[in-house]
């Protein structure tokens, strides 16, 4: 996927997000994700979006496009929320998570169908099933991961936005 002059400009949301993601359908996630071990968040999760927070979570203090303060391999999984449509260089980012994933660990994307946040151009113009592209996009054009998986997730129980996934695993 080629992107068009202007799709990484940040802009403001037009409307304001309806509501929080499901934070259920979250902690569901991470638990069939197997999530676990040293995990880099790069938007700032918490331990309540575990049923059984990682032996390690580590939110990123900073621009997750920037160069990441962290040692090649050094951590087990990665976690992109609410940051993923304002990543204004995706490829850079991808490629210093791949830089820092131990072969195998996961980089995992969620988003919800609004935001509040500024996002990026083409993030804030595509649907819900356009971001998911996108996102699949950034995992296809960061040779150092394997083929992207997406899915929608919504839990039973819980309450919230429907909450999308998009994750693949760093090559070995």
């Amino acid at each position: 996927m080629d992107f068009p002059p202007g799709f990484f400009d940040l802009v403001a949301p037009a409307h304001p997000a309806p509501g929080a993601a499901d934070e259920a359908a979250l902690r569901d996630l991470y638990s069939d994700l197997d999530i676990d071990g040293r995990v880099l968040d790069l938007c700032g999760s918490s331990p309540e979006h575990f049923d059984v927070p990682p032996d390690e979570l580590v939110a990123l203090a900073g621009d997750p496009s920037a160069p990441l303060p962290f040692g090649d391999a050094a951590f087990d999984a990665a976690l992109c929320g609410a940051c993923t449509g304002a990543l204004t260089a995706p490829d850079a980012t991808f490629a210093e998570v791949a830089r820092i994933l131990r072969p195998g660990g996961r980089l995992v994307c969620t988003f919800t169908g609004g935001f509040d946040e500024p996002a990026v151009r083409g993030w804030a113009a595509a649907d819900d099933a356009g971001r998911v592209r996108i996102v699949r996009a950034y995992f296809a054009r960061a040779e150092a991961f394997g083929p992207a998986e997406s899915d929608l997730r919504t839990s039973l129980t819980g309450v919230g936005e429907r909450l999308w996934a998009v994750w693949a695993a760093k090559r070995g």
